[in-house]
C-alpha cells in the first residue's frame, strides 16, 4: 500500500499555526510530531488546513491519555469531528482554555479568549 502525502502547501500553514507547539497539549514541539486528522480519512476528513492539528505523537495515538484512545473526550474537545461535520465550522478547545475555529487557509477564529495566558498551559490528559 503506497503512503499518501499531505500538500507541503497545507503542513507549511499548519506548522506555521502551531507556532512550534502542540496544539492538543500546548507544550513545546519535538523532534518529530504527527499530523492528526480532527475528521479521520475513514469519516471522509480530507487534507486540509482547518481538519489537521500539529502534535506530540504521545497526544495522537501513543498514550493513554490520548486523542485516539478517548474518541468521546477528544470529540468533545474539537480534537475529533463527526462524520457529518465540517472542520473549518467545528470549534475546538485550545490548551488555554479558548475556542476556536481553525480555518483552510491556515488562520484561527478566536471565539472564546482562552483563561491560563500562556498556550502551554494545560495538557491533553486534564480532563476539566
Amino acid at each position: 500500500m503506497m503512503k499518501m502525502t499531505i500538500d507541503a502547501k497545507i503542513v507549511a500553514l499548519v506548522v506555521e499555526r502551531a507556532q512550534g507547539y502542540c496544539e492538543a497539549c500546548g507544550r513545546p514541539e519535538q523532534p518529530t510530531m504527527a499530523l492528526h486528522h480532527r475528521k479521520l480519512k475513514s469519516r471522509g476528513g480530507k487534507d486540509s488546513a482547518s481538519n489537521l492539528m500539529r502534535i506530540h505523537h504521545s497526544c495522537h495515538n501513543m498514550s493513554t491519555g490520548s486523542i485516539h484512545a478517548n474518541p468521546t473526550w477528544a470529540e468533545d474537545k474539537g480534537f475529533m469531528v463527526a462524520s457529518w461535520q465540517e472542520p473549518d465550522v467545528a470549534p475546538m478547545h485550545t490548551p488555554n482554555g479558548g475556542i476556536v475555529l481553525l480555518q483552510n487557509d491556515g488562520t484561527i477564529i478566536t471565539l472564546e479568549e482562552g483563561k491560563y495566558g500562556h498556550r502551554n498551559q494545560g495538557q491533553l490528559g486534564d480532563r476539566s
